[in-house]
This record gives C-alpha cells, sequence and structure tokens, in this order.
C-alpha cells in the first residue's frame, strides 16, 4: 500500500549533484534564491533551478544548488535559461575546486541540440498508429514537425 505521507528528509524536489551532471550540455532555468535553510553545518543559501540534461535527456525538477560559484552564476538569472555544461574551477589552497558554469551559447551543436528540446521537449514516443512514414522511415510526431519547420520535407 502506497503511503499519502512524505518523509521530512525529503526536499520536495528532484535530487541530482554537480558531480554527476560535469561535463553534460545542461538547460538550466533559476527559479528562486533561497535563504535561511537550515543544514547540518547551520544555515545555508541555495538556488532553486529547473534543469534538462541534454545528453542524458533527463528533466529534473526544484534541484537545490549550495555551492557559492554555481548561486553567484545563477542569482542574475532567475527565469531565463541558461545553456552551459558544469566544469570545475582551480582549487584554492585547502579546498576543493569548486563547481563552475561553462558558457555554451557560442557553440552552435549545443544551442541547436538546446533549440531542439525546447521545440519538441523530451516526451515518451508516439505509437506508430501516430508516427508518420518520411523516405521510409518511422518518425514521431515530433520529429516530423521538427523537420518542417526546417523545411526539411512537406506533409
Amino acid at each position: 500500500m502506497t503511503s499519502p505521507f512524505t518523509s521530512p528528509a525529503s526536499s520536495g524536489g528532484d535530487s541530482v549533484k554537480p558531480a554527476d551532471l560535469q561535463g553534460h550540455l545542461l538547460i538550466i532555468k533559476p527559479v528562486e534564491y533561497i535563504t535561511g535553510i537550515q543544514t547540518t553545518l547551520g544555515e545555508a543559501e541555495a538556488i532553486e533551478v529547473d534543469l534538462v540534461d541534454l545528453d542524458t535527456n533527463t528533466e529534473y525538477t526544484s534541484v537545490l544548488f549550495f555551492n557559492i560559484a554555481l548561486r553567484s552564476a545563477l542569482k542574475s538569472n532567475i527565469g531565463k535559461s541558461v545553456l552551459a555544461k558544469i566544469g570545475q574551477g582551480v582549487a584554492k589552497p585547502g579546498k576543493s575546486a569548486p563547481w563552475i558554469l561553462i558558457d555554451e551559447t557560442q557553440n552552435a551543436d549545443a544551442v541547436a541540440k538546446a533549440t531542439a528540446y525546447l521545440a519538441g521537449g523530451i516526451s515518451a514516443p508516439a505509437t506508430s498508429a501516430a508516427n508518420t512514414i518520411v523516405d521510409g522511415v518511422e518518425v514521431t510526431p515530433e520529429i516530423a514537425m521538427l523537420m518542417q519547420k526546417l523545411g526539411a520535407k512537406p506533409f
């Protein structure tokens, strides 16, 4: 039987660490800058984001990034979409290397991949009855729509 209750340890959002996203192409949508979060180390600040990992086609919602460099980079972009990869900066003596954002807005392939995602989103494949045949190949309605937008073939 499924319980209608949530564990008090649950943050309510998805859990993904910057290390899990290292080197992945991401669309990051900062939602809110949050202060006064109680942690085992005391009070902390975080930025809440929704993000899409374009390399794994995975969507995450309400993720909290506590890292100072990520918070700083994203705070001024609340309500916008950021196209970046997560990498590591240079460590200061006695410290771990910080997680940083690597700008991908000048990378044509990255922009094309992100634009295609935004045009169609991530969705389950359509059933074959709803698919279209293009040059002998079965494509989903989403792919057919993108092809039409690109002027690839009239349907």
